[in-house]
C-alpha cells in the first residue's frame, strides 16, 4: 500500500487579495513551509497540485519524491487538483489532501491519518483536532473512483463532514488545528505567532 500527498496550491487567493502562498513565512513562503511539512511525513510521494500563479513556485520545491503540476482549470474547484493529481498517480492506494495554506501543518499529523487509513483499511479518513476538524483529509482509491465526478470547492466537506458518512472515520489528534491562513488578519496572525 502507498500513500501520495495532494498539496492543493491552485486556489485563487481572493480573500487575502493577493497571491497568498508566495508570501514570505519563516526562510520560505506559505507554500513552501506546507511542501516541508509533507515531505517530512511518511507518505510515498508528494504531488502539489499548482495554479497559474503558484505554478513556477511549486516546481521550485520539486525534488525525487515531490512533483508538480498544473491544474488547468482551477475556478473548478478543488475537486478539480484532486483529478488532476489522480490522473498523474495511478498507483497509490490513499491520497492525504492538504490545503497548501497550512503552513503549521505537523508531519505527525498526517502520519495518524494516513496510518489508520492503511491500517484500517479506510474509505475515507477526517483528522479531529481539539478545536475542529481540517486537513488532512485522507481518500481510498475506492473513494476517489466514488467521487472523482463531482464538482465544487466545498464538495469534499460536505461529504466527508456534514453528511456524516459511516464510512468516514474520525481521526483525534491532540492539538489545535493548524492556521488557515485566508485573509491578511490571518497572516498577520500567523506572523505575530509562529515566524520564529
Amino acid at each position: 500500500m502507498t500513500t501520495t500527498a495532494i498539496v492543493l496550491a491552485a486556489g485563487a487567493s481572493q480573500r487575502m487579495g493577493r497571491p497568498k502562498l508566495l508570501l514570505p513565512h519563516r526562510s520560505t513562503t506559505l507554500l513552501g513551509a506546507t511542501v516541508a511539512a509533507v515531505v517530512a511525513s511518511a507518505v510515498d510521494r508528494v504531488i502539489i497540485v499548482a495554479g497559474a500563479e503558484t505554478a513556477a513556485a511549486a516546481s521550485a520545491l520539486t525534488d525525487h519524491r515531490v512533483s508538480a503540476v498544473e491544474n488547468p482549470d482551477p475556478a473548478r474547484g478543488n475537486m478539480s487538483s484532486l483529478a488532476t493529481a489522480i490522473d498523474t498517480d495511478s498507483h497509490a492506494t490513499f491520497f492525504a489532501l492538504v490545503a497548501a495554506d497550512l503552513p503549521t501543518i505537523a508531519p505527525a499529523a498526517i502520519d495518524a491519518v494516513t496510518a489508520v487509513a492503511r491500517a484500517e483499511h479506510a474509505w475515507a479518513v477526517v483528522t479531529t483536532y481539539r478545536d475542529r476538524i481540517a486537513h488532512p483529509f485522507v481518500l481510498s482509491r475506492a473513494a476517489v473512483d466514488e467521487l472523482g465526478h463531482l464538482e465544487g470547492s466545498k464538495v469534499l466537506w460536505k461529504v466527508l463532514v456534514e453528511e456524516r458518512d459511516p464510512r468516514v472515520r474520525r481521526v483525534s489528534f491532540d492539538a489545535d488545528a493548524p492556521i488557515d491562513v485566508n485573509t491578511p488578519a490571518d497572516y498577520a496572525a500567523l506572523t505575530t505567532h509562529h515566524w520564529n
